[in-house]
């Protein structure tokens, strides 16, 4: 199945997204929102796993970050952020009120759609938190070294891509050794690829962007929102992994002795953070039976069941290699 991307206006916003299948031939919709850096392109190979596990009877919506794809010279805040994904959702998706949603979130996505929860509560069957930053950003390893860097990085970083853009004027040119990087990527995944680092990530409003709500994460993502999380934790999965260089190393514990009923998985081998890649095994059919269950009333809860979705998440370290080189 060829994705469809589009930009959209979302109240006067330009909004780059993604689609897989048709929401009007589908009675659930699973929609996922991207990290920082928000570009919705790096999600194309996992969306296209998760597609091919309902054998193409559902629809996917990626949607990005204001500001991040396309590049804007506004800088949008958390909050607003939040609220471009429900206006997006609610323009998009608004089929019927019979139509379900599966809210899957990666990094900071996962704390936008903790904050959609309740206004789509009547509609969502299951959100997926991936490597959820959730709480206390600041005092993560990582945390800390964005901050004390931040007020060198927000000029630095800018003006190289401002340089690698003089020095490369030519988009064949770095096409060509972009299409390198990725050249182990399926390649109906490749030229979209190419284009979310070449048109976004090396654009320095892009890059200014990301910086600054990575900032505002710093001071805004503290304390752990419980009220939410207990009002729909048996509709929530957590999945965070060992390494995460954004979550304080307790949290996990501290997580499964809240909510001990809570699914709350870590997954061991060297998972890192980063964002959903291009390369990506096969999924096993086992996981969409989780997915595809989670609005079935006669089956068992997810968390009970242990019906392993999260062996194809499990392989987002696998299924998603991080960016590493690039962040």
């Amino acid at each position: 199945m060829v994705s469809k991307q589009e930009i959209i206006k979302i109240n006067g916003i330009l909004t780059h997204i993604y689609r897989l299948g048709d929401p009007l031939l589908s009675s659930k919709s699973i929609v996922i929102i991207p990290g920082n850096p928000g570009l919705g392109g790096f999600y194309i190979r996992f969306a296209h796993e998760l597609y091919n596990l309902f054998n193409e009877k559902i629809s996917i919506l990626i949607i990005s970050q204001a500001g991040h794809s396309p590049p804007l010279k506004y800088c949008f805040t958390l909050n607003e952020q939040i609220e471009h994904k429900i206006k997006t959702i609610e323009k998009l998706l608004s089929i019927n009120p019979n139509h379900r949603l599966i809210l899957i979130g990666h990094s900071i996505g996962s704390y936008m759609v903790l904050n959609m929860l309740e206004k789509f509560q009547n509609q969502f069957d299951r959100a997926f938190f991936l490597f959820p930053t959730i709480e206390r950003m600041s005092e993560s390893n990582a945390g800390k070294r964005f901050i004390r860097w931040y007020p060198i990085l927000i000029y630095i970083l800018p003006f190289l891509c401002f340089i690698i853009n003089l020095l490369l004027p030519f988009n064949w040119l770095k096409k060509k050794l972009i299409s390198f990087y990725f050249s182990n990527s399926p390649l109906d995944d490749r030229s979209i690829l190419i284009d979310t680092v070449l048109y976004d990530l090396l654009n320095p409003l892009t890059i200014k962007n990301i910086l600054q709500m990575a900032n505002e994460e710093m001071s805004v993502v503290k304390k752990r929102n419980d009220q939410i999380i207990k009002r729909f934790i048996n509709k929530i999965t957590f999945y965070y992994g060992t390494n995460d260089h954004w979550v304080p190393n307790d949290i996990v514990k501290q997580m499964k002795q809240i909510y001990p009923k809570g699914d709350i998985i870590q997954y061991e081998p060297n998972n890192h953070h980063y964002t959903i890649s291009s390369q990506s095994p096969p999924l096993s059919k086992q996981d969409n039976n989780s997915l595809n269950n989670s609005n079935d009333k006669n089956s068992t809860s997810l968390s009970a069941s242990k019906i392993k979705w999260f062996d194809a998440v499990r392989t987002v370290k696998q299924l998603n290699q991080i960016f590493n080189n690039l962040f």
